[in-house]
């Protein structure tokens, strides 16, 4: 299991290299091509697009071959799309080289998460936490390194640097063995055994008692197939995940933007503000997977969700350029643990179909991240940054309203399972 958890780790480290690829590179790919901030524009868009094709695919190729065999071509194809974009082809191809880059990242991305995912059956938000660490990091050293390599005309090296790793990954998972979760990776129609309840199923607790439900005729399993069968939940968590992409992609690539237009930060400066904001979020991940279990999953959504509000309100309202980076901070802080702690409470309340929902939901915060960057984009142009500001608050309300009302009714429901369960073992 440790050998899963630092395979994944691994990948979430070229995760995060590869979403920051094209903001890193674009200021020097401009002058090279002769081109401009709108043709920038549309290469992120389509680096957006494809990884959301590849989420939304992936469920579809589990069914058809093994992971390993998708993480082996993804890696094996990034490095080749890297290599091919070092040497600067002609825009054309090398628009093509970014989508196929986008497209197998989307692929190994919702892949790994899948098989952490179902692979643990106790502290699964630690693990995953431990995930984000590796793709924070990342997302942190990746932009470094080509920021300093560009001082010195070897930007490329970077690239080349990433494809190395790549082709190392492959090699990895081609001579790895998981003992004891090997069968995570083979085909879905190679897992899959109808009518029988898995023995991780029948656990204590409220998600037991669901899952045991839906292995008898009693009542109320119809009650748990509408529920949990993803009729009412699933959606919930879709745009739950919708509005967290919003929050978590528009602070990334419009804090340096925000802090310019208010004035807390030059031009100089102002790029900072997404390193302070990475740092933090590296140290929350840190610390999100134990503080979750500890305090459970529910009120640990809860008083993070909370606090985003309280915290992008004092950032819309705030001026002062100290106290602006201590707000980053802490915005950091709990924004950290707030996707894996929603993922792992997810596959808990709907612990069937694990990979197709989690591609699904992971495309819904790719989706929300995209539109919420194209409209602050476009307001930034139009109206005060503290109008985006606002909004990100606005936001995160209608993140908490969305986790308040569908938690609540999933915890009745859950009850009501409890209940009719009970009731029909006592007669």
């Amino acid at each position: 299991m440790k050998r899963l958890i630092w395979m994944g780790s691994l990948f979430y480290l070229l995760m995060g290299a590869i979403k920051v690829t094209v903001a890193a590179i674009v200021t020097v790919l401009l002058p090279l091509y002769d081109r401009d901030y709108t043709d920038a524009g549309a290469l992120i868009f389509i680096e957006f697009g494809a990884s959301i094709i590849g989420m939304l695919i992936q469920p579809w190729l589990a069914n058809r071959i093994s992971k390993k065999t998708m993480l082996h071509i993804g890696a094996i194809g990034v490095a080749a799309c890297y290599i091919l974009i070092a040497f600067l082809p002609p825009w054309s191809i090398l628009i093509v080289g970014i989508a196929i880059a986008g497209f197998l990242g989307g692929i190994i991305e919702s892949v790994i998460a899948a098989v952490i995912l179902e692979g643990l059956q106790s502290n699964a938000a630690i693990a995953m936490s431990r995930l984000e660490i590796a793709f924070g990091v990342g997302s942190l050293l990746f932009p470094l390194a080509i920021g300093m390599l560009v001082r010195s005309g070897l930007w490329n090296y970077a690239l080349l640097g990433i494809a190395v790793y790549c082709i190392f990954l492959s090699l990895f998972v081609r001579f790895s063995r998981f003992e004891g979760v090997e069968s995570l990776f083979l085909p879905r129609h190679l897992t899959d055994l109808p009518h029988v309840v898995p023995a991780t199923a029948a656990s204590s607790g409220p998600v037991g008692a669901v899952v045991a439900a839906a292995a008898t005729n009693h009542p109320s399993a119809r009650l748990k197939r509408l529920w949990v069968g993803g009729s009412l939940l699933l959606p919930s968590f879709v745009f739950l995940f919708f509005l967290y992409g919003a929050t978590d992609i528009g602070l990334v690539n419009y804090l340096p933007s925000l802090m310019l237009e208010t004035g807390m930060a030059d031009a100089g400066t102002a790029p900072i503000s997404v390193t302070v904001f990475w740092a933090a979020m590296i140290v929350g991940r840190m610390f999100a997977g134990y503080e979750a279990e500890r305090i459970g999953y529910r009120r640990y959504l809860f008083i993070h969700w909370s606090s985003m509000i309280v915290l992008l309100s004092l950032f819309a309202l705030n001026r002062n350029p100290v106290l602006s980076y201590i707000l980053i901070v802490l915005l950091g802080l709990m924004l950290s643990g707030l996707y894996v702690v929603t993922l792992v409470y997810m596959k808990k309340l709907m612990p069937k179909n694990i990979a197709r929902n989690t591609s699904i939901v992971m495309a819904g915060c790719a989706i929300g991240g995209g539109l919420f960057s194209v409209v602050a984009g476009r307001m930034l142009d139009t109206v005060s940054p503290s109008y985006v500001q606002w909004m990100m608050a606005i936001v995160a309300l209608l993140s908490l309203i969305t986790y308040v009302l569908y938690a609540k009714e999933s915890n009745m429901q859950i009850e009501q399972n409890e209940f009719a369960h009970a009731e029909g073992s006592i007669k």
